[in-house]
């Protein structure tokens, strides 16, 4: 029995629809199966994105209370997260709009609606809505949900996740308190927005501190702002079991308990594969999800993945950039593997927080000594100084060398600039080649010219005969007058 087709994309999130356009666009005979996970898996982001921009939003009116301007935001308040709500979901509806059934036919592409698993019979291939269709190489691309940790008592109350706050956001009111078990990033994110948008927000984790796979000096800085603005941090906690009494909840955490109107949990991402009958195809996931080698392959070499993940951490652009390499694995020859190491993350905190490669602990266990670092603060940007907005710095870690290792950016637009430092990466540039560069002004992208440009200090620093030679060669000059 014949293939029907050269690929199956299993999952219409960003990555499997990326993928299978791609494929289209090779010619090859490519299916989309839905899976009904778009709205689950990839464009859940999109509320936490939107979520964010309102809050954000609702502080500057706080803001500009403070200086005298009048505002509204009393009245705006009290129906913010329900126009957020409806807000993402037009911003939903027009993205799919490019990427509707007929949109996607018309690329070639064959899009079948509708939830199947894979099965073993006639042969090893994938059930959908009756039909049985068998391809030369899947490709998962569900995308992800939130994890539910074990906790006591929880199956018996009600709860937010990452993925549904705003579709059950009439439970939230202003001023509501809220528990945010975890501190993955979006939950950090979330903390922050509704912090600013009014609510008592509490976030409990049971490692040191927040974001523990960042930069050590950058979560610090990022921990501090969180606190300033209100939200309680309970590091090296663990969150023994939860109650409901009467109209509230109650979370056992460590030795105090705590009253709250809401629990969230943010306590990372895992594939949603459950449905797919992975066992047909001798496919077992573990507890960390589906495992890939660098060709992005599973156990079953015919079957490839885009999970996206990252200790945990959704990252849509990561999935998008595994699925392309998948992809040529698929069709072609399985040859292509899978580098992150240039993948910039960016956590939209505010300050941002983005990073790309090694951070400098990371580097140092890898390198010693040889690691240098150079560090610039927002203040000396002008135009950080019109915005008010000079919390913040640009790090890069460096081998003696100059090679760059890793970058991490706190502060105003810094998602907006790290690409710049990861194309360096990827292309192995020098640092000097980013001290050359001239950024226009007065903009926030000087920060990372600035910070390169400490390379040549550092360098004449570090030799004291070089300084000698200068020092001669001007005196020389200045004899010659």
């Amino acid at each position: 029995m014949s293939a029907n087709y050269d690929l199956i994309v299993i999952g219409n999130s960003h990555a499997g629809i990326c993928a299978a356009i791609e494929a289209a666009r090779l010619k090859a005979r490519v299916a989309l199966i839905s899976q009904q996970t778009l709205t689950s898996s990839g464009l859940n982001l999109l509320d936490v994105h939107v979520l964010r921009e309102i809050g954000q939003f609702l502080w500057q009116i706080r803001q500009a209370e403070q200086i005298g301007i009048w505002s509204s935001a009393g009245s705006l308040q009290t129906r913010w997260l329900e126009f957020t709500s409806q807000w993402a979901k037009g911003i939903s509806e027009t993205i799919a709009t490019f990427y509707s059934p007929a949109v996607l036919s018309s690329s070639g592409i064959e899009v079948i609606e509708g939830q199947g698993e894979f099965c073993r019979k006639p042969k090893p291939g994938f059930m959908v809505n009756g039909r049985y269709l068998r391809s030369r190489a899947y490709l998962l691309a569900t995308g992800c949900r939130p994890v539910i940790p074990d906790i006591d008592g929880l199956e018996t109350l009600s709860y937010l996740t990452t993925a549904t706050l705003l579709q059950k956001a009439h439970f939230l009111k202003p001023s509501s308190s809220l528990v945010i078990i975890g501190a993955d990033p979006v939950g950090v994110e979330l903390a922050q927005t509704l912090t600013k948008a009014g609510a008592q927000v509490i976030i409990i984790t049971p490692a040191a501190h927040l974001l523990p796979n960042e930069d050590i000096e950058t979560v610090h800085l990022i921990q501090a702002q969180l606190e300033a603005e209100g939200v309680r941090v309970f590091t090296r906690t663990s969150v023994t079991q939860v109650r409901q009494i009467q109209e509230k909840k109650w979370v056992q955490a460590g030795n105090q308990a705590i009253e709250t109107d809401e629990i969230l949990l943010a306590t990372g991402w895992e594939p949603d594969v459950s449905s797919l009958n992975l066992e047909a195809v001798d496919l077992r996931p573990n507890s960390l999800g589906i495992q890939v080698n660098p060709k992005l392959q599973t156990s079953n070499p015919r079957i490839y993945a885009c999970p996206g993940l990252s200790d945990r951490h959704y990252i849509p652009h990561l999935a998008v950039a595994q699925a392309k390499v998948a992809l040529k694995n698929a069709l072609f020859f399985p040859i292509l593997t899978m580098n992150d190491h240039n993948i910039p993350v960016v956590i939209h905190t505010n300050p941002e927080l983005a990073r790309v490669g090694l951070t400098e602990h990371q580097a140092v266990e890898q390198y010693g000594k040889d690691v240098v670092i150079l560090r610039q603060a927002f203040q000396t940007l002008t135009r950080a100084q019109i915005r008010g907005e000079t919390t913040g710095f640009c790090k890069f870690i460096l081998r003696r060398s100059g090679k760059i290792l890793g970058a991490q950016i706190v502060g105003a637009q810094a998602g907006e600039m790290i690409g710049a430092i990861a194309l360096a990466m990827q292309r192995r540039l020098h640092i000097q080649t980013l001290a050359k560069v001239v950024y226009p002004s007065a903009t926030f992208a000087e920060i990372i010219s600035q910070t390169a440009h400490q390379w040549n200090r550092l360098r004449l620093e570090r030799s004291p005969g070089l300084q000698d030679c200068l020092e001669g060669f001007f005196d020389f000059r200045r004899s010659q007058l």
